[in-house]
């Protein structure tokens, strides 16, 4: 079920590109779905839990939410998450890392 953002007319986050990892559970979870109804044009997931993070996707709106598999630990695979979301959306407004030990 895709979540609306909420009702409030000065959505702090509006039209930004955010970045979460992270985000497929917990805090980074909770994170990706606060930006999302703050208005957050783009939140982009990124984890290693693919079947989970494309759940959360799913949720808030495949139209406003994306999952891309990410290893936080991999400086690669975080080069190419940053490349590829300013090369879909432009650029990065927010990054959050949530790292989970």
């Amino acid at each position: 079920m895709a979540e609306a953002p909420s009702t409030n007319t000065t959505l702090r986050l509006s039209g930004k590109i955010a970045i979460v990892t992270g985000g497929a559970s917990g805090i980074g979870e909770a994170t990706a779905r606060v930006f999302a109804n703050e208005g957050s044009r783009v939140v982009v997931i990124a984890d290693i839990q693919d079947e989970m993070g494309s759940q959360v996707a799913k949720s808030i709106g495949n139209q406003r939410c994306i999952y891309i598999h990410c290893d936080v630990t991999d400086e690669d695979q975080v080069q190419n998450l940053i490349q590829s979301t300013v090369n879909s959306y432009g650029q990065v407004h927010i990054f959050f890392f949530c790292l989970k030990l």
